[in-house]
């Protein structure tokens, strides 16, 4: 029997429920900043971490339209990936997708690596290293 996916059409409350949960079983710690739901149409990401220089705050942007046509299953993983963002930057470590280590920290928690070339380049780069030691 085939399994159907759930869409990950997510409401904000909902979102809110998973990263919290997320960051209590991962780090021990609630999250307490933001998530905003926008109304575009991302071809290239299907989340966004932000880190407003002037105000300090802390924000996870997901599209509502790539959501809704993504599985339950891939919005969640890209939630905790920008939650390691989230994480490594509110403890003032590297967080940059090409960083070892947030890469590591993906790894750990079982987050996705970016699919951008950067970001892919560390990613093997890491796995070379970790190889070799």
């Amino acid at each position: 029997m085939k399994k159907v996916l759930r869409s990950g059409d997510f409401t904000l409350e909902e979102l809110y429920d998973h990263a919290n949960d997320m960051s209590w079983k991962h780090w021990g710690v609630p999250f307490h900043d933001t998530i905003e739901l926008v109304n575009e149409d991302w071809s290239v990401q299907n989340a966004v971490f932000i880190y407003d220089r002037k105000t300090g705050e802390r924000t996870i942007q997901m599209s509502t339209e790539r959501n809704a046509i993504r599985s339950e299953e891939g919005v969640l993983k890209s939630l905790l990936h920008e939650l390691v963002h989230w994480r490594l930057h509110s403890l003032g470590l590297p967080c940059r997708d090409e960083d070892p280590e947030f890469i590591e920290e993906c790894l750990r928690v079982g987050a996705n690596i970016s699919l951008a070339k950067k970001a892919q380049l560390a990613y093997q780069q890491f796995l070379m290293k970790e190889k070799v030691t």
